[in-house]
């Protein structure tokens, strides 16, 4: 019995002393999540949502010889395992630096990178960690982790080494420790670091050679308190790598990355990512980062009926008629962390021949906002009309007036504007109106602008059909803004005055083309033109002006009940605006840009 009892109190201390010091902090811990990783099940470029790359040469402020590329050459996934490969060319090498900065970024975890290191004489591979936002400033200020260095001249010689603005290798105070590693070059083995607040260690294959804690004083000791990213390359020579010179007869040398892994102790906050505009009763998908052993509790706004992937990291729903939160809330036995609210507005998505945008609410109240700038007025007013009274200063302050939807609409369908206006004497020396996208975006290259006003007393229709220029970036399907521009920029003139509009009316452009082409279409050719100008309209015209670019009146022709007109212009400028009026009062304005 005694012999027993001691047997046993030897293994109680035992297993005691292995909990207290054998294990890592993440050991010790049930809940470890894997946040992050790439096992390389695929072929061909490395996942471009997970790495990125450095480019280019210059030494590398170590004097290093490779130049750094994106090719296929340096970096490729094959048969499960990532390759990076330094390669020798006319005498010039050629490597590549993975990072994942942007795409993988940590506070504290645990980082493991099971790689098969180069051979040769000048070669230098790193699996290394790098501060993501620099927030102690430049290098060394910011901290750098080095997991795994390894120095083709002292072949089997692993390294781990971190350096700080206190303790780095420019003036030889950094803090590191070397490990002798068997077959580094023909076996995988697992280099990873456990970082807390508290210390950083480093192991191979699961042996812990070496530990820094932290002396708790500041960011020169230990800027580890911030995000760092990982990185993996080969260099080739450089002051340390080269010290012995590069071995001339190397052409290539390779390392292979069988798998990397990030582990931390707490859930991460999760991101939600998807589209942030939905048409009524069409699918979205919604994802955010998958981390193992992990539910996912997914809620939508009423009216939204999930497709597929209700419990997982990846949701297929379809929405429903009206904007609201997605949220996400992520679950296991130790941690419970929910997502920041994912606003989706539902776009709407006008119907029939015209689409009007309000000038008042149903309590007459006055949905816009008036935007002078801080050098000038103006005031919003009106019941029938809505009448903008202006005293410009500054033109460069670019004052306007500014109507924000609900929701986004859907205007790629209608896309000829008519605006109705009065503008009194003295009329506007520039005006603009600008559909803004959900992003703020506006296509410069397709704007509605005025550069001549009848001044009679009189309401005038205005027109425009935006989307003949499309840039590729614009996105005239999420209207969220509309801006009226007065009196702004190089052409607008200082001064007090005021424009009324009666209403604006998005057209159905299809609808309107089936019916009698496009109401009030105009055709003016050639242009730029060198004398002469032929104008063909769609509707019966009552008169043409030319105007110079500050509204000068140039040129006045009457023209009864005709649809086309040819004009002898060889004195005008080299560039004006051509006004035709229509016989049912309303007029369009057309640039005129002249040969030299």
């Amino acid at each position: 019995m005694t012999t027993m009892k001691n047997t046993f109190q030897k293994q109680t201390i035992f297993f005691i002393l292995l909990a207290l010091f054998g294990l890592s902090a993440f050991g010790q811990d049930t809940c470890n999540y894997l946040v992050w990783s790439d096992e390389f099940d695929y072929q061909g470029e490395p996942h471009p949502e997970k790495w990125g790359y450095d480019i280019g040469g210059g030494g590398w402020g170590n004097n290093e010889l490779q130049n750094y590329t994106a090719s296929r050459t340096n970096s490729f996934v094959q048969d499960g395992k990532l390759t990076i490969k330094a390669v020798k060319s006319n005498g010039s090498w050629t490597s590549a630096r993975l990072v994942t900065k942007g795409k993988g970024d940590w506070l504290y975890g645990r980082i493991e990178v099971k790689a098969k290191l180069p051979e040769g004489v000048g070669t230098w591979p790193a699996i290394w960690m790098l501060p993501t936002d620099w927030e102690y400033g430049g290098w060394p200020a910011s901290g750098e982790i080095d997991i795994m260095e390894h120095v083709g001249y002292d072949f089997g010689t692993v390294h781990g080494t971190i350096h700080t603005e206190a303790y780095n290798h420019s003036i030889g105070t950094q803090l590191g420790k070397s490990v002798e590693v068997e077959n580094v070059s023909t076996q995988f083995h697992v280099y990873a670091i456990d970082w807390t607040e508290d210390e950083i260690v480093w192991y191979v294959d699961g042996e812990e050679y070496y530990r820094i804690e932290n002396p708790n004083k500041t960011y020169k000791e230990w800027p580890f308190d911030k995000r760092f990213h990982l990185l993996l390359n080969i260099a080739i020579g450089g002051n340390w790598g080269g010290a012995q010179g590069v071995d001339p007869n190397l052409d290539e040398a390779t390392m292979e990355i069988d798998y990397v892994k990030v582990f931390q102790k707490e859930l991460p906050k999760p991101a939600i990512d998807g589209k942030k505009n939905a048409e009524p009763n069409g699918e979205l998908i919604f994802s955010t980062a998958e981390i193992q052993g992990v539910r996912y509790k997914w809620s939508f706004p009423e009216g939204v009926e999930t497709v597929s992937g209700g419990q997982t990291a990846r949701v297929t729903v379809k929405w429903g008629n009206s904007g609201g939160n997605v949220q996400l809330e992520l679950q296991s036995d130790c941690d419970t962390i929910a997502a920041e609210p994912f606003f989706v507005s539902t776009v709407q998505k006008p119907s029939g021949e015209s689409f009007e945008v309000p000038l008042f609410d149903d309590q007459n109240n006055i949905p816009w906002q008036a935007v002078p700038g801080s050098s000038n007025q103006m005031e919003l007013t009106g019941t029938a009309a809505l009448v903008a009274a202006y005293t410009v200063n500054v033109p460069a302050e670019n004052p306007h007036m500014l109507y924000e939807f609900q929701n986004p609409v859907d205007l790629s369908a209608f896309r000829k504007m008519d605006i109705v206006l009065k503008t009194p004497a003295p009329v506007p020396g520039s005006f603009r109106i600008d559909l803004v996208d959900v992003n703020g975006n506006v296509n410069l290259n397709d704007l509605f602008k005025i550069n001549s006003f009848e001044s009679d007393g009189n309401f005038h229709t205005y027109s425009y059909t935006f989307g003949q220029n499309p840039d590729g970036v614009y996105q005239p399907g999420l209207i969220k803004q509309i801006k009226v521009y007065i009196n702004y920029g190089v052409f607008g003139k200082k001064g007090t005055g005021q424009v009324e509009i009666e209403s604006i009316h998005f057209k159905n452009t299809a609808t309107f083309a089936g019916k009698n082409l496009v109401q009030n279409e105009l055709k003016v050719w050639p242009n730029p033109f060198q004398d002469v100008v032929r104008i063909d309209s769609s509707e019966p015209l009552a008169g043409i002006k030319i105007f110079d670019i500050n509204g000068k009146l140039l040129f006045a022709k009457p023209v009864l009940n005709a649809y086309n007109a040819v004009l002898n212009l060889g004195a005008a400028s080299s560039t004006s605006i051509l006004q035709a009026k229509y016989k049912n009062g309303t007029s369009k304005n057309v640039v005129l840009v002249k040969n030299r």
